[in-house]
């Protein structure tokens, strides 16, 4: 089968792209590229909010239980900034029906009723979302490795041109060459109770997972990574999850992604939601927490060329309307899109 995102004959565009002239990328890239038929993807981050010192991991084997259908199931946990633990699955599916089918089945049925029991302690939420893959794009440092949805990938593609230049995002996404993707409208609350809060997500929210994989460093990259490029990264996550109302962030998790024993592992990613595309693309071009991240990338990596040990990878999704909710149970107000929420009734 051929795949279903080959550039040849596919553009025609109303918006230029902003790659420069003659452009040559000062370290290399792949992007990924999927079965023909696989038109969208579907991803659910189902997690429990809890105290530090919680034992979470039945939550956790329920869902690795019954998440077992799923294409892929990814693992991860972090700090919120209520300095609460959120520890989560995030789970992919190719077949955007059978993530419907799985929601909708008894089993998970179960799973939830029995994690939103007030009796647990602690509060639960699920994120969905049906990516369009042309509203989407994925970026690697190397062609050997995959993470997130590109576990899923039948192939890889380049290196490419489409990076490493302010706006390279937005012109790996099919769907920019004619649409602007800007905000349509608010984040809507759809369903509300006592302890439970349903939001629908509105035209074009921009979802970014983006990841570090340090488990193959050793020596001087290994420390490079860790005492040099970590520091300013995890501040600029920080400063998204702490103040990214500044930007139009409405949340920020900065993850320490989780081994099938469900302990720390040697990869993390931020997984954030913004506004807008632009709202992305203004905080990394011109906001001095990502300029810092990128000027210290650019200080180290270049040098070892293909060499480069440290893993880098990210998926870029700008979401249509429409059948994009988070549901969230016993949460505190910051949780997730809740923090968006807030963030809007503030701005009114």
């Amino acid at each position: 089968m051929q795949p279903n995102n080959s550039r040849e004959g596919r553009e025609t565009r109303q918006y230029p792209l902003r790659m420069p002239p003659g452009w040559n990328p000062p370290v290399p890239a792949w992007v990924s590229v999927f079965d023909r038929n696989v038109r969208s993807v579907s991803m659910c981050v189902i997690g429990c909010q809890h105290q530090p010192d919680s034992d979470v991991s039945g939550f956790l084997r329920d869902l690795k239980t019954v998440g077992a259908g799923a294409d892929i199931a990814d693992f991860a946990t972090c700090t919120d900034r209520d300095g609460l633990h959120q520890s989560v699955g995030i789970l992919y599916w190719c077949d955007p029906i059978e993530a419907a089918r799985w929601l909708d089945c008894d089993a998970y049925e179960a799973f939830w009723e029995k994690h939103t029991s007030p009796a647990v302690g602690y509060g639960v939420f699920r994120e969905m979302m049906n990516i369009p893959l042309e509203r989407s794009e994925t970026l690697f440092s190397g062609p050997e490795h995959n993470h997130g949805m590109s576990q899923a990938r039948t192939s890889i593609e380049g290196p490419v041109d489409r990076h490493m230049y302010w706006g390279g995002m937005r012109d790996r996404i099919p769907y920019s060459a004619n649409d602007a993707l800007d905000a349509g409208g608010p984040l809507r609350i759809v369903e509300s109770g006592e302890n439970r809060v349903v939001v629908e997500a509105h035209e074009n929210l921009c979802v970014i997972r983006s990841g570090q994989d340090w488990s193959h460093t050793t020596g001087v990259q290994r420390e490079e990574y860790l005492e040099q490029i970590e520091p300013v990264l995890r501040a600029g996550m920080d400063f998204l999850r702490d103040k990214g109302e500044e930007v139009d962030c409405y949340t920020c998790r900065y993850m320490r992604q989780l081994d099938g024993a469900f302990a720390p592992d040697e990869r993390s990613f931020g997984l954030a939601y913004f506004r807008t595309m632009k709202d992305l693309e203004d905080w990394a071009e011109h906001h001095p927490t990502h300029l810092a991240i990128f000027n210290r990338f650019l200080e180290i990596a270049p040098k070892y060329g293909p060499g480069l040990q440290l893993r880098l990878w990210h998926e870029v999704s700008v979401l249509p309307a429409g059948n994009q909710l988070a549901e969230y149970v016993n949460c505190r107000p910051g949780t997730g899109l809740l923090a968006g929420v807030t963030m809007q009734m503030n701005t009114a």
